[in-house]
């Protein structure tokens, strides 16, 4: 019988695969290059080296992969050409963008320019018809009308619509016949519907998240398409194929390929999923996750053990409202270029060597320099220890690259400029981080700073030791985290559905009514996935708010048939909640019941890690010793160079220290201390966090 579980994650710079064999435990890693112009040769170069590890593709059970195709095509702006339908007379919402206003520092930026609309203006068309805000027919649909804008679009080499109402998540009808009219005048669009794509209330995240699902929906329905058939060319036949979801759960590739707005935070959401599950074993609840890459950083916040959540996140300035993970992203990454602005100033980030070139220690014909440069030149990183050696990093090159391009125009020596990349990257890092905790008033000195990525453990005891952040956990293998992730969570999908109406004044049956409708939905994805409904186990939710608010809050709700007595509950978990996150509750108020929710979770078999045999003694792991330049004190010293594989639970060292490893670099700095704990995770000890 098939046992091995396969993640797969790909990176801008690197793609990394993970495999699992249930009933032994044993785990097997590979690490390629990624391929930006076709993401799924590296998944199958990744594939190729398991089977070369003696594992046929026959004893695959489940395959999961975390892919950043629709977050590139947004970032890039490679997606398809886009045109919107909307209820005549609201053109100006789209455009408006929510009245948002640029961030602080957008306004100092004299280059600041707004993010393009990914459907324009030009493109969209007001359609004649409405509804009112309960879900009534006021004005009937203009069907002449649909057609006439089809025809333009048409004209104008549209390739996918996006069709947004008022009030769609109440009525659907005016939607649903534009679809059928624009699958009569041309079945080559992908029409993305708002009461499908997302039926909630609020118009802009409701319209922008449509456009945003019609403009990377074909990019992603080819790429799926493409990794099925190659998946199927090697002779992966496992029906088990799943993408990570940017709420941190699985669904089949199949699903996938119709909801592409789920999957754009399908990468960062592994290494967030990782992260819970370092809470879960280490016993630290509170916890903030370094994810250093390539191309980026993502930040996460995990606190009682839960990452946060949200349903107001942001691409490359676009807005989606999408329940997901709450990660800030950030351009700073290994391959991050520094360079010297228009003001003359060193600037590091936020354009990226990717993997190819890469950085000029790579020797793939970069000639800018990046943070790997930086790290390589000041002895953090070795020329051959990247993929166990199988990549030999260029020194030289480095340093010709820094002095070329930084040190001389600035009148530094090569070191002294390497060291101010690493600086300034470093507070790039150290600001998103402080607001990560400020955004939810959260105090550093209580958590622990879970570095991992191919760079995060490079710099993590820095930063850590900027914020006050007492410890650090750099997991067994931090470069392949994030595809670790992916095989540690469950399949799991959410069902939302908008009926704004007073709690008081709600029927149980109307409440019944909406959650069988959203809990049909979710039994015909289980079937559609191949599970049956037993498997499946279904949690309820509404969200609610106070009369006027214009932010709700979610209250569990309990499954079965709703009656009159069940309201008093969700009313006091509904002030429980508010005077929790907010510090106060108003109980002799009516609340208002905005948004349901259903999450369907289906149980996997999951990666468990094995304890290290005990040790206790590192000095059996030290390999060499070597200069390393300590930016605190600007200088260099001797550093005690450590193997990754030859430490076992129990090892303790004292920095300064370089521990290396197949897939990652880890810094322990001076005054730091380090031990190896019993799943072979790295505790460092940064110091006095007071």
């Amino acid at each position: 019988m098939p046992s091995w579980m396969v993640g797969i994650d790909t990176g801008g710079t690197f793609t990394d695969l993970i495999a699992f064999e249930v009933e032994s435990g044993e785990l097997q890693v590979a690490k390629v290059s990624s391929d930006p112009s076709d993401p799924s040769n590296a998944v199958m170069a990744a594939l190729d080296e398991l089977f070369g590890m003696g594992i046929a593709p026959a004893d695959i059970a489940s395959l999961v992969h975390g892919t950043t195709v629709a977050t590139n095509a947004i970032l890039e702006g490679k997606g398809v050409k886009t045109g919107l339908l909307i209820t005549d007379g609201f053109r100006a919402v789209y455009e408006a963008r929510g009245w948002a206003r640029p961030e602080a520092t957008d306004l100092i930026d004299p280059f600041y320019r707004k993010p393009p609309l990914l459907a324009p203006q030009s493109l969209t068309h007001g359609i004649p018809g409405r509804m009112d805000y309960q879900g009534a027919e006021l004005e009937a649909l203009d069907d002449d009308a649909v057609r006439t804008a089809a025809q333009a679009l048409m004209a104008d080499g549209v390739e996918s619509v996006a069709v947004c109402y008022l009030f769609s998540f109440q009525n659907a009808a005016h939607e649903q016949r534009t679809a059928e009219i624009l699958a009569e005048e041309s079945d080559d669009w992908r029409v993305s519907l708002s009461s499908v794509v997302l039926p909630t209330i609020r118009e802009y995240p409701r319209q922008s998240t449509t456009v945003i699902d019609a403009y990377i929906g074909p990019i992603m329905q080819l790429y799926l398409e493409r990794l099925s058939d190659r998946l199927v060319e090697h002779s992966v036949e496992t029906p088990q194929v799943f993408l990570m979801q940017s709420n941190g759960g699985l669904m089949r590739i199949t699903i996938g390929a119709r909801f592409p707005n789920q999957t754009l935070l399908s990468g960062p959401a592994g290494g967030v999923v990782a992260g819970e599950e370092l809470a879960r074993i280490t016993g630290q609840q509170e916890i903030v996750t370094l994810d250093m890459g390539g191309t980026s950083t993502d930040i996460a916040m995990i606190t009682g053990g839960r990452a946060a959540e949200t349903s107001e996140g942001k691409i490359a300035g676009q807005d989606i409202g999408t329940p997901m993970l709450q990660v800030r992203t950030l351009g700073a990454g290994g391959g991050t270029i520094a360079r010297i602005g228009p003001d003359g100033l060193l600037k590091v980030g936020p354009d990226s060597a990717g993997a190819i070139p890469g950085p000029a220690c790579y020797g793939r014909g970069g000639e800018l320099p990046t943070v790997t440069d930086a790290n390589l030149v000041l002895g953090a990183l070795a020329s051959d220890n990247v993929l166990g050696g199988r990549m030999i990093l260029d020194s030289v090159a480095a340093e010709a690259a820094i002095k070329t391009h930084v040190a001389d125009r600035l009148g530094l020596t090569v070191v002294e400029a390497a060291a101010g990349i690493l600086k300034i990257v470093n507070t790039n890092m150290a600001v998103d981080l402080r607001l990560a905790f400020q955004s939810l008033g959260e105090d550093p000195r209580k958590y622990m700073l879970a570095a991992f990525g191919g760079a995060g453990p490079l710099h993590s005891t820095l930063l850590a030791r900027d914020l006050k952040i007492p410890k650090v956990l750099v997991p067994l293998f931090p470069g392949l985290n994030s595809a670790m992730g992916l095989l540690q969570t469950s399949v799991r999908h959410v069902y939302l559905q908008s009926s704004v109406a007073r709690l008081s004044e709600i029927t149980p049956q109307r409440m019944n009514e909406i959650f069988a409708r959203l809990e049909a939905r979710a039994k015909e994805d289980v079937t559609e996935e191949g599970f049956t409904p037993d498997q499946v186990s279904i949690g309820r939710q509404v969200d609610m708010r106070y009369q006027h608010q214009g932010y709700q809050l979610p209250v569990a709700c309990p499954a079965g048939d709703l009656t009159e007595s069940d309201k008093p509950a969700l009313k006091a978990g509904f002030d429980d909640a508010h005077l929790r996150v907010y510090g106060a509750s108003a109980p002799d108020e009516d609340a208002e019941v905005v948004t349901f929710r259903v999450i369907a979770e289906i149980a996997v078999p999951r990666l468990e890690l094995r304890t290290l045999a005990d040790g206790g003694d590192a000095s059996g792991a030290q390999i060499a010793t070597r200069a390393f330049y300590d930016l605190e004190t600007a200088c260099f010293m001797d550093a005690a160079i450590y193997d990754r594989e030859k430490l076992l639970a129990g090892d303790r060292f004292d920095g300064p220290a370089v521990v290396q490893q197949f897939d990652s670099t880890t810094v322990v700095l001076a005054g730091m201390s380090c031990r190896v704990d019993a799943w072979g995770n790295l505790i460092i000890v940064t110091g006095d966090a007071s």
